[in-house]
């Protein structure tokens, strides 16, 4: 090696400015301040000291990777060979080594080497226009693509001057990857934990019952590319880790049962979210899929700053960031990239109407500045042998008539007539699409329900229910409320059995988070049922409410935010007053309604009868029609599948209750006359018996 001389060391001595403007600098002859320093009228010329390669500093501590140390795994009430017999003794934190020799690197090689983060600033839009092969270079996993926007963008502005007609209507053009360097906050500082992973069977276990459970219907990852970059172990080209993580959550999530799901879904969370609060991920479309799927773990309560509406709205900001919204088949992305921006985009699309819907917030998309061209089979090719097109096709269908729906439904300044004509419009819509369903998906509840048709079933039943639910107040009753009506209490009788269904096959785990939404709806229309006058729609629309909410409850072993939900349900104060007001307010109105008024709380109250019965000796008959009842309110739930329709429940208890038909008929006959001439049609007696539950103030509520 060349020695240098002392005088060569001496020459190269620089004041500090002209040291970081990288400029010659020549205070070495002329002394200090130099020249330029002088030019620039500065006074704190001072000589740079270059740092001595023994410097006392200790060098950031290097990431431990993931493929070549031994690992410990996660806590030993997940362990794979834990046995019943040692599940109460402490057993011994098990190591792995994981075979291969990728691990976590803060550079790449092929990379473009910068100097410093200040040439990255400097050169970034330079290289950009000036690269060779602007228009033919491919956007594959070497280069970074770049999204030039609308016309009103000025990149876009310079593209289209510099490179005229070549590239009209292309968006997305590439450029030089950055070093994770660059991109990365702080790399030496992430957690050992996120760089750790369970035995390979617990993780072929959980991938496994991820691609089988979900994916099918939620194609977020493409199955094949992905479990072939995992089997392969190349370290040149190993799956993303985040990414890797994140669909281990989801994994746990319909593998695991109680304590171990929320152990193991806590886990793979803490380290997911270390990589992506760190930014350790380069590749843009791994983050966009990582929140999507972040999105189907429960963080605590805050429902605006986590969960579902800010995994949601991360994902969606990225996935505009990176121009998923417009169409992509003329730009040089790689076509099975094409392909999963198609599928990825309407998912998010697909997230951003449900969770609008349950939570009432604007939408994030918005159809009209978005040219993506509707999905394809051929989009599906990556994900694997067990994929729903049809299913992620419809949902995506459906989904565009209710955002339409919603964006009309609850515009600001609407007034009630544009409000019904565009009810009536989003009804012809949604019966088309009904009309069109194909018949694997339609509904069709028995032993062998169709997860996915369930799902769908789920979401057009909720939209229904959100769309004609009658406004809070409201006395006047008109044929288009009682229509209404008809709709939202068919809507919610499919729910309950959809999901008394799903909970006999242990499915629920299956559901997303929207599904809260869907059994919390159901709950509402059917607590506004039991206080019908009628006893038999009241025990009816009972037996369902506690239905949903046995169903409430095994959805919030898996989704502890619908916790919540089933505490206010069965706990609540104001609830229970406000059907109890109902009914107090029903002996005052018509004659026929003191017969039927017990039945329309939730649980009758035998003090409070007693009481009324000492004070009224003319309730006897009512008396002895509520031990009836309450023998009927108190007996084993059966399948409630059959009941899809008042009428079918009208004809079964008609024939279970002899009895209290007769009981009903004569305390009827002794009080009012008018109804021996009512015809057998059940429009008619709908009339005679069906009053419209009114809403106290205490029972409007918010989450």
């Amino acid at each position: 090696m060349q020695r240098i001389t002392r005088a060569q060391a001496a020459s190269r001595r620089t004041c500090i400015v002209c040291h970081q403007r990288k400029v010659r600098c020549d205070a070495q002859e002329v002394g200090f301040p130099c020249t330029n320093c002088q030019n620039a009228s500065r006074d704190d010329c001072q000589m740079h000291h270059k740092r001595k390669r023994g410097s006392a500093r200790p060098p950031p501590p290097s990431p431990v990777p993931y493929h070549t140390k031994r690992l410990a795994i996660v806590p030993a009430a997940i362990s794979e060979t834990r046995t019943p017999s040692s599940s109460n003794s402490p057993v011994p934190v098990p190591k792995v080594e994981v075979n291969g020799s990728a691990g976590i690197d803060v550079g790449t090689s092929g990379d473009v080497e910068y100097d410093d983060v200040e040439y990255v600033y400097r050169r970034q839009l330079m290289e950009f226009i000036d690269q060779p092969q602007f228009t033919d270079r491919p956007i594959d996993k070497d280069a970074r693509l770049t999204y030039i926007g609308t016309d009103v963008s000025n990149i876009s502005f310079l593209v289209r001057e510099q490179f005229g007609s070549t590239t009209s209507n292309v968006y997305h053009f590439p450029t030089n990857r950055i070093p994770r360097r660059h991109t990365c906050h702080e790399p030496g500082r992430l957690p050992v934990e996120a760089s750790q992973l369970p035995p390979k069977p617990v993780v072929d276990r959980l991938l496994e019952a991820y691609f089988t459970h979900v994916n099918p219907g939620f194609p977020v990852v493409d199955e094949t590319i992905f479990m072939d970059q995992y089997r392969a172990k190349d370290p040149e080209n190993p799956p993303s880790l985040l990414l890797l993580h994140a669909i281990l959550v989801v994994g746990a999530h319909v593998t695991y049962d109680e304590p171990d799901r929320t152990l193991m879904k806590t886990l793979f969370f803490r380290r997911a979210k270390s990589l992506f609060d760190a930014r350790f991920e380069r590749n843009r479309d791994t983050i966009v899929q990582t929140a999507l799927l972040l999105t189907w773990h429960a963080d605590g309560p805050e429902d605006v700053a986590a969960n579902a509406w800010f995994w949601l709205g991360l994902a969606v900001r990225t996935a505009m960031g990176l121009g998923m919204h417009r169409d992509a088949e003329n730009s040089t992305l790689v076509p099975h990239n094409k392909r999963m921006w198609r599928r990825v985009w309407w998912l998010l699309f697909q997230c951003d109407v449900l969770v609008s819907l349950q939570y009432g917030r604007p939408q994030s998309i918005h159809l009209e500045g978005s040219d993506v061209q509707k999905l394809k089979p051929s989009d599906f090719q990556d994900c694997g042998t067990n994929s729903r097109i049809e299913y992620v096709s419809q949902v995506t269908d459906l989904c565009i008539v209710i955002s339409e729906a919603l964006r009309e439904r609850f515009r600001l300044k609407l007034t009630h007539q544009s409000r019904q004509c565009m009810l009536q419009k989003t009804d012809e819509a949604l019966a088309n699409w009904s009309l069109h369903l194909p018949h694997s998906l339609q509904l069709n509840v028995s032993p062998t329900l169709d997860i996915w048709a369930a799902n769908l079933q789920l979401v057009y039943n909720t939209a229904l229910i959100l769309l004609h639910r009658a406004e809070p107040h409201r006395l006047k009753i008109s044929r288009t409320h009682r229509d209404d009506s008809d709709i939202c209490i068919t809507a919610a009788a499919t729910i309950q059995s959809i999901f008394q269904c799903l909970c006999e096959r242990n499915e629920i785990k299956c559901l997303w988070t929207s599904s809260i939404n869907c059994l919390f709806t159901a709950l509402i229309q059917l607590s506004i049922e039991v206080r019908f006058s009628n006893p038999v729609l009241a025990i009816s629309a009972l037996r369902r409410y506690d239905s949903a909410l046995f169903s409430l409850r095994e959805l919030a072993r898996y989704w502890p935010n619908a916790q919540s939900i089933l505490h206010f349900f069965e706990n609540s104060v104001r609830l229970q007053d406000s059907h109890q007001t109902s009914t107090e307010a029903n002996y005052t109105t018509m004659d026929i309604q003191q017969d039927a008024a017990p039945y329309s709380r939730i649980r009758p109250d035998p003090v409070r009868e007693n009481r009324e019965h000492d004070k009224d000796p003319q309730t006897i008959v009512s008396a002895e029609v509520s031990k009836e009842a309450s023998q009927l309110l108190l007996a084993p739930i059966s399948d409630l599948r059959s009941e899809s329709t008042p009428t079918a429940e009208n004809d079964s208890h008609s024939n279970d209750t002899p009895a209290f038909a007769s009981q009903q008929q004569d305390a009827s006959a002794g009080q009012d006359n008018s109804g021996e001439g009512i015809e057998s049609s059940w429009h008619e007696w709908r009339e005679t018996y069906w009053q419209q539950p009114e809403f106290p103030d205490d029972f409007l509520f918010t989450f």
